[in-house]
């Protein structure tokens, strides 16, 4: 593991299979958009999608973009402060992404999730938390980051999340961090290629811009 490096109340770290963003709830504006927010300082894909349709609730600005689904978690903005939520979201909110996959609830493992089929595939994932502070963590797969779901999830518990979701992974993940002193990025398939092979692009990103 790298030295966690301390930016503007955000903490970036390598791993040895995920890149780490700690973001502490009240230095950022975040929101959800359904493009690339390529001048925000912060984004990573989110909803999962089929056919260029999002699965999953979308607000942005207040306005429903798609509807909710049964079961999954959600990331939302409400009195402009990010939150985590498995299962729940607020029938308002400025913001709202929703994934169709939780992975812990208040400290405890989605079990019926770690034991799925799919969930034991080696792939690129990543996974979006709150810690009880509620700053705001993002965990993601880098180059060499092949992991199964609950290999993310229990590695996330040692980053003390408390609530966490998984966003859409595989060729799907694309991410950014930048700041005034550095830029931090990753993405499973650099975008020239996944353009080049017809790889379809992510519906929803979550962003942030520092305040």
């Amino acid at each position: 593991m790298n030295g966690p490096k301390e930016v503007s109340n955000t903490k970036v770290s390598s791993y040895l299979q995920y890149n780490v963003v700690n973001i502490e709830k009240d230095v950022m504006n975040f929101g959800v958009s359904e493009t690339r927010p390529v001048d925000s300082d912060f984004y990573i894909n989110s909803n999962f999608f089929s056919d260029n349709a999002t699965i999953g609730l979308v607000v942005i600005n207040g306005k429903q973009k798609s509807s909710r689904v049964k079961g999954g978690g959600f990331f939302y903005v409400l009195n402009d402060l990010p939150h985590v939520s498995p299962l729940k979201c607020p029938s308002r909110t400025k913001f709202a992404s929703q994934t169709i996959l939780w992975g812990i609830n208040n400290g405890d493992i989605n079990h019926r999730l770690t034991k799925s089929k799919h969930a034991k595939q080696k792939r690129y994932r990543t996974l979006m938390g709150q810690n009880k502070d509620g700053d705001i963590i993002v965990i993601s797969s880098n180059r060499i980051g092949f992991v199964t779901i609950k290999e993310i999830i229990e590695f996330s518990l040692t980053l003390n999340i408390v609530d966490g979701i998984l966003l859409d992974g595989g060729t799907s993940v694309d991410y950014k961090f930048s700041d005034d002193n550095g830029i931090t990025t990753f993405s499973s398939v650099p975008h020239s290629l996944k353009n080049f092979l017809e790889i379809k692009h992510p519906t929803t990103y979550i962003y942030g811009n520092f305040k």
